[in-house]
């Protein structure tokens, strides 16, 4: 057999000038580095940012624009006005002022809407530090020309660019809808002020913990104090100072009856000032760790080793199930506490009981009305939580850890489908603990509801939550890299959908495109076990239809 040898030519210079001589590659300076990194975080917040200012700033400008129609008489407008004052409705919406204005109007939903701000902030901050820290994004960049300190800022400037568009936004849509324009962009800068201010608490937990779930968790319990301190201001035995210990509460006073715009904005930027101030303070750390010792990630001998995909998933959600799981039930353990003041407020307002039952809520007059009612921020929280777990499975693919597991003998739908189960499993979960909390907190005021009743009403909400994790799978599996904004964005603009849309009047069939306009306020009304069917069944399909798709295609990276 003839044998052909070929001889190796000699490899080429990678990179040579016109004079065969080797590229001299100058350095980049410190300054270009920064830019880079500051433009390259614009681009990992784009598409968050746009959902989210988009959402928020369109809502709002929906309810400036619908006012005068939806309060066109006199009769109309004194009605609004009765909700001035009541603990029941200042504990949900905020401090109530002005209601007989535009701007009052507008105003009051930012109680509700200041809250989906300061959500959006904080996880955007830790999904750009500790979480890209957690995969391995900042190493290259530690290694070269910038700081600690120096890609903190960048990420910190590349927020605040954002939320100075999410300001002019605000403060430009109001203006066009006949809002006053000082208020219209007095809003815009208070509302780019919170989102920054929970944005610099999430900036500041991802120096003390080290892993991005730890700083959810973290900043999400800062949310959920600020919240308990205004539902406590909202009191009527509460004195007024109480508005001032909680940044969620600031927005009640930008009604120019109040002529307090200078103590928010100054409020807002001296908290502000003091949060990155100490996370400047922090930042000069090893990457991969935490300020609080007692936060570590790592695994130590005396732990117990995983034994197998089942446990790695149970242990990988325990964290975010606790996390959202405690928020839920305080949720409807807070409003549990307040039914009898709601249903007793919706009882001496003659228009208020008609009001609700036209948005859904039947009986808001009875405490189990207003369990019902409650029970739909309980939907919202648990579908969020649905939400984060699948963004959670896409993380692992993005950051490649998902290769550690399937060179073994584990194939990817066991993988997948593990994983949403035990999700899907932490649902009921936290959803029965939420049923019980609102349970106990009617029985502690002396109004309660039956114990069944208040587990039916935790066991409404498991549907929704399973079509968000359900339609997140199905995203996954078709369009990997937009799982979070995708996601996110359906649940979100969902229960905006069937909460706002009913006070802009809009067209049946346009309120009928939410889920949560199909579930039943229980234990007001009967569970609507066929709306409960269609979207399990329609999670169940996300799920086959996503599993199918993440089999054939290729793993992608972020």
């Amino acid at each position: 057999m003839a044998i052909t040898l070929h001889r190796r030519q000699p490899e080429r210079p990678l990179a040579v000038t016109d004079a065969d001589q080797p590229l001299v590659i100058e350095a980049r300076s410190p300054a270009a580095v920064w830019w880079r990194t500051y433009v390259h975080n614009l681009r990992l917040l784009r598409n968050g940012a746009v959902a989210w200012i988009v959402g928020l700033a369109g809502i709002s400008w929906g309810v400036a624009v619908t006012f005068e129609d939806r309060y066109a008489t006199p009769e109309e407008l004194a009605a609004f006005a009765e909700f001035e004052g009541v603990p029941a409705f200042e504990a949900l919406l905020g401090r109530l002022v002005g209601l007989t204005t535009l701007e009052g109007g507008v105003l009051s939903r930012w109680g509700i809407f200041g809250v989906l701000a300061a959500i959006w902030g904080m996880l955007a901050a830790v999904r750009l530090l500790r979480r890209a820290e957690e995969a391995g994004h900042l190493e290259p960049l530690r290694a070269g020309a910038v700081s600690a300190r120096g890609l903190l800022s960048s990420a910190l400037a590349a927020m605040a660019t954002v939320f100075a568009l999410f300001a002019v936004a605000i403060g430009a849509t109001h203006t066009a809808a006949g809002m006053d324009a000082a208020t219209s962009w007095a809003l815009g800068g208070a509302a780019a002020l919170v989102a920054a201010t929970f944005a610099a608490a999430g900036a500041l937990a991802s120096q003390l913990t080290p892993s991005h779930r730890r700083a959810t968790g973290l900043v999400g319990i800062f949310l959920g104090l600020a919240l308990a301190v205004r539902i406590v201001a909202a009191a009527s035995a509460t004195p007024e100072w109480v508005w001032w210990a909680t940044p969620l509460g600031w927005l009640g006073f930008l009604h120019e009856l109040d002529q307090a715009r200078t103590a928010v904005f100054l409020a807002y930027l001296g908290l502000l000032a003091v949060l990155v101030a100490v996370t400047y303070l922090l930042a000069d750390r090893d990457l991969h760790a935490g300020r609080l010792a007692a936060g570590t990630d790592v695994v130590t001998g005396a732990r117990r080793p995983v034994t197998g995909q089942l446990d790695l998933a149970i242990r990988l959600t325990a964290g975010p199930a606790r996390t959202w799981g405690l928020v839920a039930g305080l949720v409807a353990l807070g409003f549990g506490l307040l039914a009898r003041d709601f249903s007793v407020a919706v009882a001496d307002l003659e228009t208020m009981a008609e009001l609700t039952a036209m948005l859904g809520y039947p009986a808001m007059d009875t405490p189990e009305g207003a369990l019902g009612f409650a029970f739909s921020w309980v939907g919202i929280v648990l579908a969020v939580f649905a939400a984060g777990q699948v963004v959670a499975v896409r993380d692992e693919e993005a950051t490649w850890r998902i290769e550690h597991l399937l060179v073994r003998p584990l194939g990817r739908i066991r993988w997948l489908v593990t994983r949403i189960v035990v999700a899907a499993a932490a649902i009921v979960l936290a959803a029965l603990v939420a049923g019980v909390l609102g349970w106990l907190g009617t029985a502690l005021v002396g109004a309660p509801v039956a114990f069944t009743d208040g587990l039916l009403a935790g066991i409404n909400m498991i549907p929704i939550a399973w079509l968000a994790l359900g339609v997140g799978v199905a995203v996954v599996g078709l369009a990997p890299r937009l799982t979070a904004p995708v996601t996110y964005a359906l649940v979100v603009g969902a229960y905006l959908l069937d909460f706002v849309g009913g006070m802009l009047e809009l067209p049946e069939a346009v309120l009928d495109l939410s889920p949560f306009r199909h579930l039943a306020a229980v234990p007001a009304a009967d569970v609507n076990v066929g709306a409960a069917l269609v979207m399990v069944a329609v999670g169940l399909a996300g799920v086959v239809v996503g599993a199918a798709a993440f089999r054939r295609r290729d793993l992608k990276e972020a």
